[in-house]
């Protein structure tokens, strides 16, 4: 079933985000029990806000943080965006900065099940907690709701 929820990925959504995910740079796919993780390099950084606008608006993704480690370094700022599962779809998105305050790949992770996308979502958001400060955080309760 996961490669099936790869195929379906792969069909469309590279061609609703083509500055963010381009199939030809691509990272060879790494399968794993119930998830599969893609990583696209970038050939052009962009800033981290310019791509939380497109997977925001091009997409209609839900924004479920933008993270900032340090207030005293560019380095590390991350944002995390995921799909909404009733669209059919379960991935999420996760870009980080580098010193200049660009984000040079896109890592996507592709889901089998509405559980295990709901317990990476969570995770992702508690390990982060750990550390720095939110500039957006979406709370507990509406990423709930996201899932229900």
């Amino acid at each position: 079933m996961l490669r099936h929820f790869y195929n379906e990925f792969m069909a469309f959504v590279p061609l609703q985000l083509p500055q963010l995910l381009n199939v030809t740079t691509m990272e060879q796919p790494q399968f794993y029990n119930d998830y599969v993780l893609l990583t696209f390099p970038l050939s052009t950084p962009i800033d981290l806000e310019e791509v939380m606008d497109i997977l925001e608006d091009d997409m209609e993704l839900i924004m479920l943080y933008h993270h900032i480690p340090s207030q005293h370094t560019k380095f590390g700022h991350a944002s995390c965006a995921y799909s909404n599962p009733s669209f059919g779809q379960m991935f999420k998105v996760n870009v980080m900065t580098d010193g200049n305050e660009m984000v040079n790949a896109v890592k996507v992770t592709i889901y089998d099940s509405l559980e295990k996308m709901c317990a990476d979502v969570n995770l992702d958001m508690r390990l982060h907690s750990k550390s720095g400060l939110f500039r957006y955080k979406r709370n507990d309760s509406e990423v709930l709701m996201d899932f229900l």
